[in-house]
């Protein structure tokens, strides 16, 4: 195990910067994920610290290790693809073992070290067929392997889910979470689905334009965004973001915000403010309408069985909100609603950044 230190990265691609000075530091046996939209840079930082493309700029170090200027097969990294890399003619049994053999190891220490890893992900008993025989679950699973009987430093996985159906996703995600939970080796995931990245990742690293926007545990992402961005990114369904204005009232300050106005007890910006006021879909609950916020038209109803996403409108603007599935037969056509000052998050609507208050 090893534990990864960026500093100042920075990749050029001739004049055009992708990566912009990057500084992060990934502990021994964490599980860090990269998330953010395509063309982020979350694969190109993946594969500098893999040693696939070269580092323009800053210092990498694995370990006590500055990688710098060290080839792929020097920094004990092991890396999984998402189109497995398989070998067509050989077996199961070959290719986990096949970088094995190419370093000289003995025949006996590479057979050990096959049926271990085998054990590891439940293929035992699928050691002798070849990758065309396999499901799409399984030939990941061979290509897990084949990194686990390297016993690297670091795994690293790139997008390693997005060709599987959505069920063998979810068994996949829960068989990395046992393995990392099982070995302990530092681990760096990309992808841009932010729910492999919130049940997986100890931290959860979001990326924007070649550069961090935040970095922390799940539930610090999800409940503390940084800014916009981040809401909007983090969380499924994502944030509603609606307009609203700093004021003044007979009940002190106060935010307006869909047709009503929320006093707040202090908001360090002045009246006048234009604000982006975000309510995640579960923290809205239908009300009687002498409770209510504010007041929104059901429109569509989508129903996912424990519970329901209502699709609704305020004017012109879409929200939704989640309910549960027995409470959906009961909402209106024109249906109150209202939330929980403490689940409510501010954004400066010139930038972005979040604003904190006190409810």
């Amino acid at each position: 195990m090893a534990r990864i230190s960026l500093q100042k990265i920075v990749k050029r691609y001739g004049g055009m910067e992708a990566i912009h000075g990057v500084d992060l530091e990934v502990e021994d046996g964490e599980f860090v994920a990269f998330v953010g939209p395509s063309g982020c840079g979350k694969s190109t930082m993946l594969r500098m610290i893999a040693g696939l493309e070269d580092i323009s700029g800053g210092h990498m170090r694995i370990g006590d290790r500055l990688v710098n200027d060290i080839e792929p097969k020097g920094r004990d990294v092991a890396m999984v693809f998402q189109d497995y890399a398989l070998y067509p003619h050989m077996t199961v049994r070959d290719n986990i073992g096949f970088g094995l053999k190419m370093r000289g190891e003995p025949a006996e220490t590479i057979r050990k070290k096959v049926e271990e890893a085998a054990r590891i992900l439940q293929l035992e008993d699928l050691l002798d067929r070849r990758p065309g025989q396999l499901s799409g679950g399984q030939r990941q699973r061979v290509a897990m392997g084949r990194a686990i009987v390297r016993k690297p430093k670091v795994f690293l996985f790139d997008e390693p889910l997005s060709n599987l159906d959505a069920k063998l996703r979810v068994e996949m995600r829960t068989q990395i979470k046992r393995l990392h939970r099982m070995l302990r080796t530092t681990t760096i995931y990309v992808t841009h689905d932010q729910v492999e990245a919130m049940t997986l990742a100890d931290r959860v690293v979001v990326l924007r334009k070649g550069s961090i926007i935040q970095h922390g545990r799940p539930l610090e992402l999800y409940e503390r965004p940084s800014c916009r961005f981040v809401a909007e990114f983090i969380g499924s369904p994502q944030m509603n973001i609606l307009p609203g204005r700093v004021a003044s009232s007979d009940r002190g300050t106060v935010i307006e915000v869909g047709g009503g106005a929320i006093p707040l007890s202090h908001l360090p910006v002045p009246v006048g403010t234009s604000l982006d006021v975000g309510l995640r879909p579960e923290h809205l609950e239908p009300c009687a309408p002498e409770e209510a916020d504010f007041v929104a038209e059901v429109d569509v109803l989508e129903e996912l069985g424990s519970d329901t996403l209502a699709i609704c409108l305020m004017g012109e603007r879409e929200i939704t909100v989640r309910v549960p599935a027995d409470r959906a037969r009961s909402l209106g056509r024109t249906q109150p609603l209202r939330f929980d000052r403490q689940n409510l998050h501010l954004f400066d609507a010139a930038n972005g950044q979040r604003i904190d208050f006190i409810a």
